[in-house]
C-alpha cells in the first residue's frame, strides 16, 4: 500500500503546475484545486470553440470532434450549450449516416495506435459513441444501432483486446438496455491480464482507462490488478510515458490521468 501511495503522489506532483485539462482533471482528484483552475477551464473550452469549423467538426475528424466535445463536458460545458451542440451534432450525423471515419494508423488521444483500416473505423466510431452517450444521445435509434453492432460483431468480441477497450468505453454509460454487454468485454478483459497486472500484444493505458469507465465493481477488480505494471511503468516524474514523438508520448498527460484514477481506485479497494 505504501508504494501505491508514493506513486499516487508522483502522480499528483506530475500535475501541480501544468495547465491543461488533464491537470484540472487530476488537481480535482487530488482535492489540490488552484486558484485559477476554473478560468483555465474556461479558457481550454473556449480553445475548443475557436478551432471548430463552420460545418461544426475539429479538421473534419470524428476522433478530434467527439474528443473536443469530451474535453468540454469535463471542463464543465453544460451539453445543451451551443457550442457544444454543434460539435455533438456533427459526431451524431458522422454516427448515424455511417459516413468514413478517420484513416489508419489512428492515434487516440490516450495514445492507443491502431494501424488496420478496419480497426481504425471502429476505434473512431467508439470515441464517437463515448461523447453522445455521455451528452444523452445514446438512445437514438441510429446511436442504439451502432452500439449494438459494435459490441455483437459478427455474433462474437471484437477482434483484439484493444477494441474491446474501445467497445468498452463506448457502452461505459450507455442506456440501461446496452450495459448487459459490458460483463463480457470486462470478462475477456480479465481473463487475459497477465500476472504482471499488464496485457499481451495491448495497450496498457488504454484498457485501464476503458475499465475506469465501466466503473462496476468487476472492472474496478482488473484495474486494482493492474497496478502492478503501473508501478513498474512510472517515471520518477510522475508520468507514466516519456514524451516525445509517439502515440504514447503525445499523450503523455492524457496517460498520467489515466493512472493516477487506477491508483487511486487501488487505494480505495
Amino acid at each position: 500500500m505504501k508504494a501505491v501511495q508514493e506513486a499516487f503522489g508522483r502522480a499528483v506532483q506530475f500535475f501541480a503546475d501544468r495547465q491543461s485539462r488533464p491537470a484540472i482533471l487530476a488537481r480535482q482528484l487530488a482535492g489540490r484545486e488552484a486558484p485559477d483552475d476554473s478560468n483555465l477551464a474556461q479558457i481550454l473550452s473556449n480553445e475548443r470553440r475557436a478551432a471548430t469549423r463552420a460545418d461544426g467538426s475539429i479538421s473534419g475528424s470524428l476522433v478530434a470532434t467527439a474528443w473536443a466535445a469530451i474535453e468540454m463536458m469535463d471542463l464543465g460545458s453544460d451539453w445543451l450549450q451551443g457550442s457544444l451542440d454543434r460539435l455533438l451534432s456533427w459526431v451524431l450525423r458522422q454516427i448515424e449516416g455511417n459516413f468514413p471515419t478517420d484513416p489508419a494508423p489512428l492515434d487516440l488521444p490516450d495514445g492507443a495506435r491502431f494501424s488496420e483500416a478496419e480497426h481504425a473505423s471502429i476505434a473512431a466510431r467508439c470515441v464517437g459513441l463515448r461523447a453522445l452517450v455521455r451528452a444523452r444521445r445514446g438512445e437514438r435509434p441510429g446511436v442504439a444501432r451502432v452500439m449494438d453492432e459494435l459490441a455483437l460483431a459478427k455474433g462474437r468480441q471484437p477482434p483484439t483486446l484493444d477494441l474491446s477497450g474501445s467497445v468498452l468505453s463506448a457502452l461505459a454509460l450507455a442506456p440501461p438496455q446496452h450495459r448487459h454487454h459490458l460483463d463480457g468485454l470486462i470478462a475477456r478483459v480479465a481473463r487475459a491480464q497477465r500476472d504482471e497486472g499488464d496485457w499481451p500484444d495491448a495497450d496498457l493505458m488504454h484498457l485501464v482507462d476503458a475499465l475506469l469507465l465501466a466503473g462496476i465493481r468487476p472492472a474496478r477488480a482488473v484495474v486494482v490488478r493492474s497496478v502492478p505494471a503501473l508501478l513498474a511503468r512510472q517515471r520518477p516524474d510522475g508520468s507514466f510515458d516519456a514524451p516525445g514523438d509517439t502515440a504514447a508520448g503525445r499523450a503523455q498527460e492524457e496517460r498520467a490521468l489515466i493512472g493516477l484514477r487506477a491508483l487511486q481506485i487501488a487505494l480505495e479497494d
